[in-house]
């Protein structure tokens, strides 16, 4: 297929397959782009294409060619752009999704776990034709074979396609907030600034410590376990006045935001390494939300390193259940206690149609 001078939409996938599930009735006239290490995919795309009417087909043999392409289109015109939704399950979808994000400002995704912004319901003779698209290419390579499973349901219904229309920030906060992944290259990716959940979070994050501030003594060296940008941290130095805060980062970007919020204050020191590699001695040692991000074996060394008089914890689920059963095999005993139910909110926590849900956590004040 011949691409002509008009720009047109673009649809960057993983598999010629995903053109077919969840985008059959945005790809006529569209640019497809697959992104798969299999160089045999290319039959299979151009099948589909021609299939679906699309203007031209193009293998991108790996996710390092998702940018150069995307901006090279970009250079034609303004046009819409598919991908996957960062909702999905699939690392490679997820991937595909974040490096298009990365080149356009504005996305069209499928509304999994969104609110949709346009839906198409086929008709039977689309519906049918999408249908046999599949167990076409099904039928080349059958995946259902190779898993051992007969009987699995097919997920995203072929007979509805619904879409959203999401800015790229978005597109990372929903995998900040859904994935083990850090992605400081967006400032406040978590939505701390934004989201009620995380606001009420830090209050009652703030209420819990207030416990501490008129002990006798009160804390006088302060660690904050991945500071991230530096807000607890802040309020941590108007908490205990008198407190000298280590604020602990391993992330570049989040380092240089502490520099420029807390650089200059005498009470600070920020310290650039990795939880695993600091010696954690302190009166009050912060360890909320940041053992997700460690290895099981890394997360137990940690609590057996510990050397502090208190300990602030947040974690909920099975998951905090854990955390919660270890500290008390090492001594730990709760001082405090505060729950934060679990909610559901935008991923920018104001005007996002993509939704995340907030799992809820346990605010703990230990000593020991």
């Amino acid at each position: 297929m011949e691409a002509s001078d008009k720009a047109a939409t673009l649809i960057v996938v993983a598999h010629p397959e995903d053109v077919v599930r969840l985008f059959s009735t945005v790809a006529e006239g569209a640019d497809l782009a697959v992104v798969t290490e299999d160089g045999s995919a290319s039959r299979e795309l151009e099948a589909v294409g021609r299939a679906l009417g699309a203007r031209t087909t193009h293998l991108l043999l790996s996710p390092s060619e998702v940018g150069p392409w995307c901006r090279e289109q970009r250079e034609r015109g303004p046009g819409r752009v598919f991908t996957h939704s960062p909702q999905e399950e699939a690392p490679l979808h997820r991937e595909v999704a974040v490096l298009v994000s990365r080149v356009f400002e504005r996305l069209w995704v499928p509304a999994t776990g969104a609110r949709p912004t346009e839906c198409t319901v086929l008709d039977d003779a689309a519906f049918q034709r999408k249908l046999d698209l599949l167990n076409a290419l099904y039928r080349e390579r059958p995946d259902g074979a190779q898993a051992g499973a007969c009987t699995e349901p097919l997920r995203d219904g072929p007979g509805l396609e619904a879409f959203t229309q999401v800015r790229s920030t978005d597109m990372v906060r929903a995998l900040s907030l859904t994935k083990p992944e850090i992605f400081s290259e967006l400032a406040d990716p978590w939505g701390f600034a934004r989201s009620p959940y995380e606001t009420e979070r830090f209050a009652l994050t703030a209420k819990v410590l207030e416990s501490l501030r008129h002990a006798t003594p009160p804390p006088r060296r302060v660690v904050d376990v991945g500071a991230c940008e530096g807000m607890m941290t802040e309020h941590l130095l108007s908490l205990f006045p008198h407190a000298n805060v280590q604020a602990l980062e391993s992330e570049p970007r989040f380092v240089a935001r502490l520099r420029e919020r807390l650089g200059g204050h005498a009470r600070v020191r920020i310290v650039e390494a990795s939880v695993e590699d600091v010696a954690l001695e302190a009166d009050l040692v912060l360890l909320a939300e940041v053992l997700y991000y460690l290895s099981d074996d890394a997360g137990r060394d940690l609590l057996e390193r510990l050397r502090a008089s208190h300990l602030l914890t947040s974690y909920g689920g099975a998951f905090g259940a854990q955390v919660h059963e270890r500290l008390a095999e090492r001594g730990w005993e709760v001082v405090q206690s505060m729950t934060l139910p679990g909610r559901i909110e935008p991923v920018d926590g104001a005007q996002s149609p993509l939704l995340v849900r907030r799992a809820g956590t346990e605010i703990r004040l230990w000593r020991r």
